[in-house]
């Protein structure tokens, strides 16, 4: 448990039925996914993660996915979760990954939502000098951060996705919820590689055919190392295939869950 974090959640539905847990991507929060939990709920005890130095969860100067994978391996521990089923999306993918490796028995199922286990070019220091450029700490009018955001980026879907993490201060002002500066140093770990063996643990690999984030070698790779694969692509989603087809995601999703 040493450097391990209490990880913040939101728990949705009861505890008598299956566990669910979800792990949101680079700069995400458990927010991200309440209207899927809501539905997910309907058949699972659902968490809704803030992995470490994101949302409502504690910041930590070490921010890498063996780190990530033993905060969640506290939390189920903690809150007597023997076996759950793990979704991650984009850097959560991959957290579930690491963990899968790590503490396949506790792994029911495993859904991965866009992203793969090998290693990606580094590509978010746009978003990062956006954020880190933002007259947050004066004003309070949030319409001014988004405003500077938008001039810097030129993508509304992200700016809406950003704008979530802008917390406003009693003090006056706002203040980012994400651990911006050590995120930053960490963007090295964050794209970087994680483990896939040989496996037995059910898996769906659900991707966005208008992103690059899993390209056929990607889908070859997890061919190989998982025995129980499914595979399905949301053909006119990108990256956030679950915040643009949330019908889609959810019915494919809770498929493979009940099945």
């Amino acid at each position: 448990m040493n450097d391990t974090i209490a990880l913040h959640a939101r728990v949705l539905g009861t505890s008598d039925r299956p566990h669910l847990v979800i792990l949101h991507g680079l700069l995400g929060t458990s927010d991200n996914w309440q209207t899927l939990g809501r539905a997910y709920a309907e058949t699972h005890c659902v968490h809704l993660i803030d992995q470490r130095n994101h949302g409502r969860s504690a910041h930590h100067e070490e921010h890498t996915y063996v780190s990530m994978a033993r905060d969640l391996e506290r939390y189920c521990t903690e809150n007597n979760l023997q076996k759950a089923s793990i979704m991650g999306h984009s850097m959560g993918g991959k957290t579930a990954l690491a963990f899968a490796d790590a503490f396949p028995d506790r792994v029911e199922k495993l859904i991965i939502a866009d992203i793969a286990s090998h290693a990606y070019s580094p590509h978010h220091q746009s978003i990062f000098d956006a954020i880190q450029s933002a007259p947050i700490a004066g004003h309070s009018d949030r319409s001014k951060i988004q405003h500077h955001l938008l001039e810097q980026l030129n993508d509304p879907g992200v700016v809406s996705f950003l704008m979530k993490n802008a917390r406003r201060l009693k003090a006056g002002g706002f203040q980012w919820r994400p651990n911006i500066a050590v995120l930053e140093k960490a963007l090295g770990a964050v794209v970087g590689a994680v483990p896939l063996e040989l496996n037995t643990l059910p898996t769906l690999v659900i991707y966005g055919g208008k992103s690059d984030y899993v390209n056929q070698e990607a889908l070859e790779t997890f061919d190989r190392a998982c025995m129980q694969l499914d595979i399905h692509c949301i053909e006119e989603a990108g990256h956030w295939l679950h915040a643009s087809h949330p019908e889609e995601f959810r019915e494919v999703t809770l498929d493979f869950l009940a099945n």
